[in-house]
């Protein structure tokens, strides 16, 4: 058995091909400790290494997703920190956990409602399919608070939802629904609170039985794409098709068709 990290805020367990991390500090709504944000890193990185791993399904306990970080847990220091503190704690922790989620080639799917704010609100940007519910709360209050985005929303936003949007988020702190969400393109879908959780379920299923690396391939392509000139991104889809027409889901696929039989994919 793959062994994925047990901290408190953070439940993690393997279904089947399917991972589940669901946020567990519901008293907080949810909200993101330095411990969880580390378990939450590891739990991906092992998922995307586990070969018996085939989706990656986040929710939250309770009626909301996540409510940001936690800034209350880290208290006061002792003793004044130097200058450049807060970028060098960001390098080594939370900065680690976007990248970490758009490099992994498995699917993540995540389920949201309620508060979706700040590093939760990037989590499920960062997720290749998110479902949230109509009515949730969305904002990245940064400069509410007198402070900058981290964790990759000025990144993450406009390439999702184009400049003037994303500094209405950024810039203003103004709150949207999360019906409003989709209707931007900045969630893969909205539906009735009571809907979102078997939304997602249908679509890990459907997750758990594809052609598992083609996918993760395929999310990587999109990936890059995003930083690349058309001729290394052709030359990125070259090198994806040679590894995913080697598979055996390609192989089983193309003479399962000649013969008119479909036993589905195995993730291989």
């Amino acid at each position: 058995m793959t062994d994925y990290p047990h901290v408190d805020g953070l439940v993690v367990e393997v279904d089947g091909a399917v991972l589940r991390a669901r946020l567990d500090r519901p008293d907080r709504r949810n909200a993101l400790t330095d411990e969880v944000v580390d378990a939450l890193i590891d739990t991906i990185e092992t998922g995307g290494n586990d070969d018996t791993v085939r989706v990656i399904a986040l929710s939250g306990t309770g009626d909301s997703f996540c409510s940001g970080f936690d800034l209350g847990t880290r208290g006061k220091p002792e003793i004044r920190p130097r200058l450049g503190a807060t970028q060098r704690q960001l390098r080594g922790g939370i900065n680690r956990l976007i990248p970490t989620l758009l490099e992994t080639q498995t699917p993540i799917v995540t389920a949201a409602t309620g508060h979706i704010i700040g590093l939760g609100l990037n989590i499920v940007l960062a997720s290749d399919f998110a479902f949230v519910s109509d009515d949730a709360r969305i904002r990245a209050p940064f400069t509410t608070l007198g402070f900058t985005p981290d964790s990759g929303a000025s990144w993450l936003l406009p390439r999702l939802i184009g400049v003037a949007r994303a500094k209405e988020l950024l810039l203003l702190g103004r709150e949207i629904t999360g019906a409003r969400a989709a209707e931007w393109g900045l969630v893969h879908r909205a539906e009735p609170v009571d809907e979102v959780a078997g939304e997602a379920e249908a679509l890990v299923a459907e997750l758990a039985s594809a052609a598992t690396v083609a996918v993760g391939l395929a999310k990587l392509l999109v990936h890059r794409g995003l930083t690349v000139d058309l001729e290394h991104q052709l030359a990125d889809e070259a090198w994806a098709l040679e590894l995913s027409s080697r598979t055996d889901d390609f192989k089983n696929r193309a003479k399962n068709m000649r013969e008119h039989n479909d036993p589905g994919f195995q993730g291989r």
